[in-house]
Order: structure tokens, then C-alpha cells, then sequence
């Protein structure tokens, strides 16, 4: 449902849940930021559950845990989350805090100086996972002038000398209705969480929402790009752009994928863990960008094999475009592909989630579709995606080496 004041709500009632989860979402990540701002919008997710007008110091997170609540939050690119799972006899109050704390945040000096400490650290172990270090310099090879490119994680020298003054600014440019949902699945009474909802979030002062972040890039040729550093042994991603959201062909992407390299009985996994023996570990996924998705390939492997890690990569994607999928193949994929789904629909923070997300990023269609095209994709399908978005001029490698001192 669509307030006057721009926010959004979406309620999916299921009278035989014990359970119920609320989830608030809100459209700002690191693409809204600048390069002096990054890690921002991560920083300010940490700082929401320190204190609000009427739930001061940790007041908010003791209720939920004091009723068996479980409370938690996370920042990606392109939005923020709050939720809260719990028994079904604690929604209202679990929504009455939630609207408290998005409208009515504290953002006291002392807790912002204690919480930097807390982010700075994290920043730092993030920093020593060889796999996120490779993950970011893979986003910006790919979405070099996207602000996908922005980290969600940031630097420590931001969060270290951000002002206060900023800190509310943002806070108040971004956290406005039109910018918010809120997604209530599970156990509850859906005429009570409405009025709620009409006296909290539907009661926030209308503003206008800031300009949108350019997220459509450029085409640009592949790279091979190459870091070092102290591994034991050699990671890569190895990837390009591929469907944005609202593409039709979205809906053969994670098929496509899965084909590829998605388990035990992919292509990728068959010829370069089980027959040549060049990997210590590979999976291919496809990721869901808006303003462009990308294909993902991580392995793991000994230094000596990468140039034919990258040659094998390339030459199973080309044998998919010149010789098309079996029908054994295609099968196998869409069975795991809607067993996923249907996983991920179990429990009513699941589904919260899964309704939230795709109506965030302007798809909310689809999750009502999604198997049904599933299930009517044909191999030339997946043939004809791999045409359209892959070509050697595009892929990109990058990789993170043993320094000379590790090997």
C-alpha cells in the first residue's frame, strides 16, 4: 500500500504461522555516497539501534530479546535493512520500535565516537579476507563508471573523521517515506498492523527523495587484473555485466548460471575440478544489480594453473554458444533452481524478504513469476543468453596471488 507521504507497505498475512517477521527497508547503500562519505550509509545502520526518542541507550534491543525477538540489520549497495523476527503476539510492539527508531534516532556523540571503534574493527577483518578483497576489486574492474562500484564496507578513514553534522545530514536526506517499506510476513492481524502503520510510518514528514545515483554503466572491454598479497594459494573471480532487473531475460540468468558452474554437476566444476585437476574449488553465480546484474565465477587453485583456469572458463562458456545445453542438463538445473526457491520461502522472514527486495529494486513482479518462466525456459534460452552478454572482449579476471614471500 502507497501513503501520501510516499511510503510503502506490504503485508502477507498467514493465519497458521506461529511466527512473524518485520522488515524495514530503506533505499540507500553505497551507491548514494561519495568517495568521502564511503561506508556512510553502513555506519549509520549501526548507529540506528543505539538509542531513540522514546527507546533511549539499548532499550530497543533489550525488548526484543526480553520478549524472544530476534533484532539485526544489514547494508548493501543499493539499500539498508532493519528487522526483527519473533513470536506472532509481538509484531505491534516489534513495529511501533522499529517506526521509532527509523523516525526518531538519537545519534549521541558518545555512542558515534564507541561505534567507530566497533566499524573501524570490522573494517579492518574485512580487509584481511583475501575473498572480499577480490570481491571489491572485481566490482570496480566490471562497474568501473557505476556507483556499483562504491564499497558497502567503506574506510576506516571515513568513519574516523566523519562529522557529526554529516553523519544527521545524510540520515535526514536519505531516511524519507519515499525512500522506506515496510514488509510484515508471518502471524498477525492485518487490520491492527494497518493502523499502526497509519499512525507511525504513513505520519512521517513528506520530502522529497534525492536524486537517484547513476547506476547504468558504460560497455567496456574485459580486463585481466592482478593483486598479491598474503595467501597461501591463488583466488580469481572471473565475470561480466549480464541482465539488469526489469530484462526479461533475468529469468534465464540464475538458470544459465547454474549450468555453468552452480554445483557438483556443472560444467565449470566437472572439467576443472573432477577431469583436469586445476582447481582446488569453483562455483559460478549470477548476482541481481540494478542497473545490471553480473555472471561470477570464483575459484580457488595453485598459481601454476591460472592461465588455463582462465582459457578452460572461456572455452566451456563458447562450447554452451556453439553447441547448446542436453535436455538432462536443463532439467537438473531448473529441479535445484526451484528447490532454492522454494526454500527460501519457508520461514515469514523469507518471504519478507523476498516481497521487500524485488519491490525495492522495481521488479516486484518478479516473484510471482519467477517459476512459472522457469519452468518454460528451453535450452536455446540459456544458449541465446550467453550470446547476448559474453564474448572474450568482455570478461574480465581478477585475481589475488601469493606474494613471492607466501609461495
Amino acid at each position: 500500500m502507497k501513503y501520501n507521504n510516499g511510503f510503502t507497505s506490504i503485508l502477507i498475512s498467514n493465519e497458521n504461522s506461529l511466527t512473524a517477521s518485520v522488515i524495514v527497508f530503506v533505499r540507500v547503500g553505497s551507491v548514494d555516497e561519495k568517495s568521502s562519505q564511503a561506508g556512510l550509509s553502513h555506519f549509520i545502520e549501526h548507529l540506528m539501534f543505539k538509542g531513540s526518542k522514546n527507546y533511549p541507550g539499548c532499550s530497543f534491543c533489550k525488548n526484543v530479546e526480553n520478549f524472544g525477538g530476534e533484532i539485526n540489520a544489514a547494508t548493501s549497495k543499493e539499500f539498508t535493512m532493519y528487522y526483527i523476527n519473533m513470536q506472532k503476539d509481538f509484531v505491534e510492539k516489534s513495529l511501533k520500535m522499529l517506526a521509532d527508531t527509523m523516525q526518531n534516532p538519537l545519534f549521541l556523540k558518545d555512542e558515534i565516537d564507541r561505534e567507530r571503534k566497533v566499524v573501524i574493527e570490522e573494517i579492518q577483518r574485512y580487509f584481511d579476507d583475501p575473498g572480499f578483497v577480490l570481491y571489491e576489486k572485481f566490482y570496480k574492474t566490471i562497474y568501473k563508471t557505476s556507483a556499483l562500484k562504491n564499497s558497502v564496507i567503506g574506510t576506516s578513514d571515513v568513519i574516523s573523521n566523519i562529522s557529526f553534522e554529516e553523519i544527521h545530514e545524510y540520515y535526514k536526506m536519505h531516511y524519507v517515506p519515499e525512500k522506506m517499506l515496510v514488509v510484515v510476513s508471518g502471524g498477525f492481524d492485518k487490520e491492527k498492523i494497518e493502523k499502526i502503520i497509519g499512525n507511525t510510518f504513513a505520519k512521517f514528514e513528506k520530502k522529497k527523495a534525492p536524486n537517484e545515483p547513476l547506476l547504468k554503466g558504460k560497455s567496456q572491454s574485459g580486463k585481466n587484473i592482478t593483486k598479491y598479497g598474503k595467501v597461501e594459494v591463488g583466488y580469481m573471480i572471473s565475470g561480466f555485466l549480464a541482465s539488469d532487473v526489469d530484462d526479461e531475460d533475468l529469468y534465464v540468468a540464475d538458470l544459465a548460471t547454474d549450468i555453468l558452474g552452480g554445483g557438483k554437476s556443472s560444467r565449470l566444476y566437472k572439467s576443472l575440478y573432477e577431469k583436469e585437476h586445476l582447481v582446488y574449488a569453483i562455483d559460478a553465480s549470477f548476482s541481481v544489480e540494478k542497473g545490471g546484474g553480473n555472471i561470477y565465477i570464483a575459484s580457488v587453485f595453485e598459481l601454476k594453473n591460472i592461465k588455463e583456469i582462465k582459457k578452460e572458463i572461456e572455452k566451456q562458456i563458447e562450447d554452451i554458444i556453439t553447441n547448446g545445453i542436453r535436455e538432462d542438463e536443463l532439467n537438473r538445473s531448473k529441479l535445484l533452481l526451484k528447490t532454492d526457491w522454494q526454500f527460501s520461502s519457508e520461514t515469514p522472514y523469507d518471504v519478507a524478504y523476498k516481497f521487500g527486495y524485488w519491490s525495492l529494486i522495481g521488479n516486484a513482479g518478479f516473484v510471482y513469476n519467477y517459476l512459472e518462466k522457469l519452468q518454460d525456459l528451453a535450452s536455446e534460452d540459456v544458449v541465446e543468453f550467453f550470446k547476448k552478454y559474453y564474448s572474450k572482449n568482455v570478461i574480465s579476471h581478477t585475481a589475488l596471488l601469493p606474494n613471492k614471500s607466501c609461495r
